[in-house]
């Protein structure tokens, strides 16, 4: 096992290697930007407090949500569940813009908030109250407006580059 510190050019592989061990639920983050829906698959999303009740979502800043992002729109955390991976592979690149919005079941009838995956595991409506640029990331941070919890079903998670099935089991708690 070869170890590589601050300053080598192997460490960012390093930790990419690293970071693929972890199993993470898939969330596609939604917003609502002049006039445009926007929708980008992301793993980088977690909770930050229970009081007041936020989550943060990381954006990488080439990003087309991006945009959206910077102008301090309200997010929708939409968490997918196993029967999403289409979702989430044409948020995740595999579409482009608004084409992504053609697969899923997706709920634009309220034109003050991002459009929701009506049947996703659970949505989280953000308003963004402040965020962090590090390197090519701005880590957003907000503090939840509403919380759906639309099916129970098995999540969706990302594993060693690939869709990974959680125990069925999980979906019945």
């Amino acid at each position: 096992m070869a170890i590589h510190s601050a300053g080598t050019a192997d460490l960012a592989e390093d930790l990419r290697a690293a970071l693929r061990t972890l199993v993470r639920t898939v969330t596609v983050v939604t917003a609502w930007h002049n006039g445009r829906r926007f929708a980008m698959a992301a793993t980088a999303v977690s909770e930050v407090s229970l009081d007041p009740p936020s989550m943060l979502v990381c954006v990488n800043r080439s990003s087309n949500l991006y945009a959206a992002i910077e102008s301090g729109c309200q997010l929708a955390l939409n968490v997918l569940g196993s029967e999403h991976e289409a979702i989430s592979r044409a948020c995740g690149g595999g579409m482009r813009n608004d084409d992504r919005f053609t697969i899923g079941d997706w709920d634009h009838s309220d034109a003050d908030r991002p459009p929701i995956l009506a049947d996703a595991r659970a949505v989280v409506l953000l308003d963004p109250v402040s965020h962090l640029d590090h390197g090519s990331h701005r880590i957003v941070v907000g503090n939840v407006r509403s919380v759906l919890l639309p099916a129970r079903q098995a999540p969706l998670a990302y594993c060693d580059g690939r869709y990974v099935g959680i125990a069925d089991r999980v979906a019945t708690m």
